[in-house]
């Protein structure tokens, strides 16, 4: 970083740290007034509506309780009748004008009446037989001990009704305390959701049930949440009688407010809940935040202008200096500063012009030609891999290979598509990767393609086993250096053989290397021949040579890769087989691993 630009950027630091500090103490405090100003005013409203919402059940409540303590309808469902002409008779003059004036009041959808008075029997009026006694919502009427209960919303009649209901189910029981009758009152949800239609304009409320079971939801968007179970909150919203907190709901965040209704025993539990999007929550304080941020943003860009101004100006001779020092990395050794003033940039000028001058002799006496030499050195060097690579990685085969096959299955030859897709296949991991080295694993995986290659070939003449540690499988290693020795393995070791062979193919660590080895227990070599192949490895000019190119290519690379030390070590017993060794160091190959992983 310039100097000139530490100085700016500290003189803007100092100056804008104290704007910056009081305008976010002021942001944040004026923020949190405004924000518990809203937070107050939504639970005055929330306690509204509770009270409608209170007030409303409350009503229907009422009816139920004056189906209760009407004495002379419990009478009439309690008494059993001679004939269904007198129990008509009843019916038509006092139960059925009490229950259509029932009906005609309070948006009632429904009045339903269960008992077990099998001689009155009417519109409204049902017998409860034995799966009316075994349901959930009969029995929890016969055990409630608040007076009656609330439902959650329902369907009255799922093959006719689209609009859902409500009821209130309480115990007629006033008259005979072992009386089995019960009322269901149905009232049309709507009615309840037109309470909170003025409060849910913007925000989400929901009125459920003790259990958490939701009765209303005000969102129209999406599905309709059916319990607070299914919130990750909810069983603090349960779990307390009211407060407020922020949450996230579907990945939007909410200021979460509740109160639960406690006026009476049958609706003791319940609750009623605000979401309130956080951000329509508080649009005059986005608005003033919008004004500090503009306020800000103009006092920061004034005194980048100002300390800007008054910086270069100080600093402009040392940038010249650095303009100097830039050229003369780009090795331009005539490049030197005009001296003025007699301060410690002057000073610091004449020690450059000296320097440069010192070091433009000193390039062009040593280091110039040192690094020309290295640099033509390493060029050779590259192209010698380049090319010993190339011959061993026909990229021209693979199109040719997969026509073949899929000429093969079209004429039947599964098993010698097999092979030729193995093939397409190990020319495919050829392709894979454009680069010098390959994962251990890849490798393999290549090695063993083309010993299933061999084995079809060959049929039975010859068995084979890969064993690799699982913890460096994933080491960078030279690309195409094993399948050379398992195919020297076969040609020299296993083809003339009469009996059948066995390769195999190891893998070991020791500590700082990972030793490989490819042997067979073949024909072996005879002390003549094994000298005669130590001699050609050794021997330099070794590429130009069309014979033994496989051994050389992978001894010859390796030693490119890792030194002198590294290559391949051949042992061999006339008759018994041959062995090759190599070893890869595994810190280079951790590096080359890195190196392979950042370039992707």
């Amino acid at each position: 970083m310039k100097i000139r630009t530490k100085l700016i950027l500290a003189n803007l630091f100092i100056i804008l740290f104290l704007l910056g500090s009081l305008t976010y103490v002021l942001l944040q405090r004026s923020s949190k007034l405004v924000y518990d100003y809203v937070i107050e005013n939504a639970t005055l409203s929330l306690s509204q509506t509770s009270q409608n919402l209170d007030n409303k059940l409350e009503s229907y409540e009422e009816i139920a309780n004056t189906l209760f303590l009407n004495t002379n309808i419990n009478l009439i469902l309690d008494q059993r009748y001679a004939d269904q002409l007198e129990a008509y008779e009843v019916y038509a003059q006092q139960f059925q004008p009490f229950i259509s004036a029932v009906r005609q009041t309070k948006d009632i959808a429904n009045v339903k009446v269960y008992t077990d008075n099998p001689t009155f029997t009417f519109a409204n009026v049902t017998v409860i037989d034995q799966e009316i006694r075994d349901s959930d919502w009969y029995e929890q009427a016969m055990d409630n001990k608040k007076g009656g209960y609330w439902t959650a919303p329902y369907l009255s009649d799922p093959a006719h009704d689209v609009d859902p209901v409500i009821s209130v189910r309480k115990r007629l029981n006033n008259v005979d305390a072992k009386s089995p009758s019960v009322v269901n009152l149905e009232i049309k949800l709507s009615k309840f959701k037109e309470l909170i239609q003025q409060e849910s304009k913007n925000k989400r409320i929901l009125f459920t049930l003790a259990d958490g079971t939701v009765v209303i939801d005000s969102s129209g968007e999406g599905e309709q949440l059916a319990s607070l179970s299914s919130l990750p909150f909810g069983d603090r919203i349960l779990g307390q009688t009211s407060g407020s907190f922020r949450a996230e709901v579907e990945g939007k965040p909410y200021q979460v407010l509740f109160q639960t209704l406690e006026s009476r025993n049958i609706v003791r539990g319940m609750k009623v809940i605000a979401f309130m999007p956080v951000n329509e929550l508080t649009p005059k304080i986005n608005q003033l935040r919008s004004i500090s941020y503009v306020l800000f943003g103009a006092a920061f860009v004034i005194s980048v202008i100002l300390i800007g101004t008054i910086t270069i100006g100080m600093t402009r001779r040392l940038s010249e200096l650095s303009v100097k020092m830039r050229r003369v990395h780009k090795d331009n050794f005539q490049s030197f500063v005009v001296v003025k003033g007699k301060d410690e940039v002057a000073q610091l000028g004449e020690m450059y012009n000296l320097m440069v001058m010192r070091l433009g002799q000193l390039i062009s006496e040593v280091y110039q030609s040192e690094i020309d030499r290295k640099e033509q050195a390493f060029r050779t060097k590259e192209v010698e891999l380049y090319a010993l690579q190339t011959q061993i990685n026909p990229h021209f085969l693979f199109n040719v290979l997969n026509m073949i096959r899929g000429k093969l299955l079209i004429v039947g030859e599964r098993d010698t598509a097999k092979v030729v897709g193995l093939l397409a296949k190990s020319f495919r991991m050829m392709l894979k990767n454009g680069g010098q080295m390959t994962r251990l694993a890849e490798e393999i995986d290549f090695v063993d393609n083309y010993l299933q290659i061999q084995q079809y070939r060959f049929g039975h003449k010859f068995t084979y086993s890969i064993d690799m540690p699982q913890d460096k499988l994933d080491v960078s290693i030279p690309k195409l250096i094993i399948q050379p020795l398992v195919e020297n393995a076969i040609s020299h070791g296993i083809e003339l053989n009469p009996e059948q062979s066995r390769i195999w193919v190891t893998g070991e660590n020791d500590g700082e290397h990972l030793v490989l080895t490819v042997g067979d227990d073949g024909l072996g070599m005879a002390k003549e021949r094994l000298a005669e192949i130590e001699q050609w490895l050794k021997d330099k000019n070794s590429l130009v040579s069309d014979h033994h190119i496989g051994l050389r290519n992978v001894h010859a690379r390796l030693r490119y890769l890792y030194g002198e030390p590294y290559g391949i070590r051949v042992s061999s017993v006339e008759g018994e087989g041959t062995t090759i060794t190599m070893m890869i160091p595994l810190r280079r190959a951790e590096t080359d691993k890195n190196r392979g992983s950042s370039d992707v």
